[in-house]
């Protein structure tokens, strides 16, 4: 993987947007890529979690057993999320699974590796703590502002965010509509009734599982 390319997955992440050149660069030398096909399993609970992924592009689905052993779909990954950052300061175990709903790129970094690296750049220690404190607050908000979003804005941001990671208007979903109702906290009734509401309203074609957005604009507009 060629310094350029490294370059961009680091600039993915918020953690090393801001370092200085440099000190970013420092980093990208100890990113490796990997590819992932549709169903692979990227890591599983229990595993030590050793490493920090970027996703470049595709889809991953976090997700855990519940207490009846059923999955528990906590977090779909988009193009430019991250996952694993707590791994590079400690070598807890994993307590959730990763596995790849659509063939995936993944840009990773082991904790070995950039462990090796703060020691030898306390600038580069310095500024990563302030960068993870700044995160913190701004997820806060965040945290604030997706519970005062309605079901319809959620299930729109979900649509424009696989269309993105897909890079095309017209997909397969890669979730069942029943998932996609976990994972939003909500019913697959209503979900299904969002879904209709958007084909009349003339913003989506659906059938099935194969989507296809007609108004981008109109979608944006209901997040």
């Amino acid at each position: 993987m060629n310094l350029q390319h490294a370059l961009e997955c680091v600039n993915l992440v918020p953690l090393f947007r801001s370092l200085p050149q440099k000190q970013k660069e420092e980093v990208a030398r100890l990113v490796v890529q990997h590819q992932y096909v549709k169903g692979d399993m990227i890591y599983m609970a229990g595993d030590s979690v050793g490493h920090f992924l970027i996703l470049e592009a595709g889809q991953i689905k976090i997700s855990q057993a519940a207490a009846n052993g059923k999955e528990q779909l906590l977090k779909v990954m988009q193009p430019g999320d991250f996952d694993g950052e707590a791994s590079l300061f400690n070598g807890n175990q994993r307590n959730v699974t990763a596995t790849a709903l659509v063939n995936s790129n993944v840009c990773q970094i082991e904790q070995d590796a950039f462990q090796n690296l703060l020691k030898t750049s306390s600038q580069l220690a310095i500024k990563l703590l302030a960068t993870m404190s700044q995160q913190i607050s701004d997820l806060q908000e965040e945290k604030t502002l997706a519970s005062t979003t309605d079901t319809t804005g959620k299930l729109a941001k979900y649509l424009l965010e696989t269309s993105a990671g897909l890079g095309t208007a017209q997909f397969k979903l890669p979730l069942k509509k029943k998932d996609i109702a976990t994972y939003l906290g909500t019913t697959p009734e209503t979900i299904s009734r969002i879904f209709k509401q958007l084909a009349t309203d003339g913003i989506i074609v659906s059938s099935r599982s194969q989507v296809t957005i007609l108004d981008e604009d109109r979608l944006v507009d209901l997040v």
